[in-house]
């Protein structure tokens, strides 16, 4: 009896072992609150679709978290520098940024990175899918997007066009654009919206993307008109503004946006994250600036974003393959 005792202490010494080494796993795997600031860092200028996405959430989340939520420009390369940051942070739910758009889906089409879109980030939440607009000054010679792509097959380079960034998803749509439209474009990079739409304004391009967010102050005080939507469909706010498909061009290129991490953070982390920047974005604070400034929102959790990435990554790789 005494040893079959001590065996059985033994085992359930074992058991109770095996349960004491579980729970902090199993309780870390339930909960995770954060203790420090959270910083988003956003790869464009102030002013862009990224940066008052950024800004506005973090207003949002001020009665939402527990701690202050940063916004920190990290400016260049598309937002390839912001996501690198990113990349190379700790998965700890700390450092996140604004991705799903160029620096996730078309500037490694152009360039070499020391990061893989696919693979070096966790998605968290997916915020908005903003349609690309090409618009122009109010008193530009190009009364519609027709007469714009009429002078643009006159000879190469005869239309300038200004974007985000060399090898960003507007720079990628202007190269869809040339090829389904057989015309060659002068491109004209910028370091984020805010300065193409000041050079637009400046007379120092023809025309130039952007987001509707971007561009509705200026569209609503007359200063630039938009031309065409290289997106599926129509936008509400704007009815009368064709597609390039409706036009006879068809390019589809939609620019998301959402908060991303680095690869590896753990699953209490990302849930926490995902379930506060939702309600953040359910905020009166939230849904007042959405009305405001034009966003269009489209929600995905995590999992599901991360499907829409890689497949507007693939389909940008093709288009622009030479």
């Amino acid at each position: 009896m005494n040893q079959l005792s001590l065996k059985l202490n033994r085992r359930q010494l074992g058991v109770l072992g095996l349960s004491s080494l579980a729970l902090p796993t199993w309780a870390q795997q339930q909960e995770w609150t954060p203790t420090q600031p959270i910083t988003i860092l956003v790869g464009f200028a102030p002013g862009g679709s990224a940066d008052q996405i950024a800004r506005q959430l973090s207003f949002a989340a001020k009665n939402v978290f527990p701690v202050p939520v940063v916004v920190v420009n990290r400016t260049g390369a598309a937002g390839a520098i912001a996501a690198q940051a990113t990349a190379d942070a700790k998965p700890d739910g700390y450092t996140l940024f604004v991705g799903g758009g160029s620096e996730t889906t078309s500037v490694a089409h152009f360039n070499k990175l020391n990061y893989d879109p696919r693979k070096s980030f966790t998605p968290v939440i997916k915020i908005s899918r903003a349609p690309s607009i090409l618009a122009v000054k109010a008193d530009s010679r190009f009364a519609d997007m027709k007469a714009l792509l009429a002078e643009a097959r006159q000879g190469a380079e005869k239309v300038s066009y200004g974007s985000t960034g060399e090898g960003g998803i507007f720079h990628a749509t202007g190269l869809v654009w040339e090829k389904q439209g057989n015309v060659k474009l002068l491109h004209v990079p910028y370091k984020g919206a805010a300065d193409s739409m000041n050079a637009l304004l400046g007379g120092q391009v023809d025309c130039a993307f952007g987001a509707y967010e971007e561009m509705k102050a200026m569209i609503d005080a007359g200063r630039v008109r938009p031309l065409a939507l290289f997106s599926r469909s129509r936008l509400p706010a704007l009815p009368n503004v064709p597609t390039m498909t409706e036009l006879g061009v068809p390019v589809a290129l939609d620019n998301m946006k959402g908060l991303m991490g680095p690869a590896g953070m753990p699953a209490p982390v990302v849930r926490y994250l995902h379930d506060n920047f939702r309600k953040a974005t359910q905020t009166q604070e939230w849904k007042d600036w959405v009305a405001k400034s034009g966003l269009t929102e489209s929600y995905a959790d995590g999992a599901t974003w991360q499907k829409e990435i890689v497949e507007a990554y693939d389909t940008i790789g093709k288009a622009v393959a030479k």
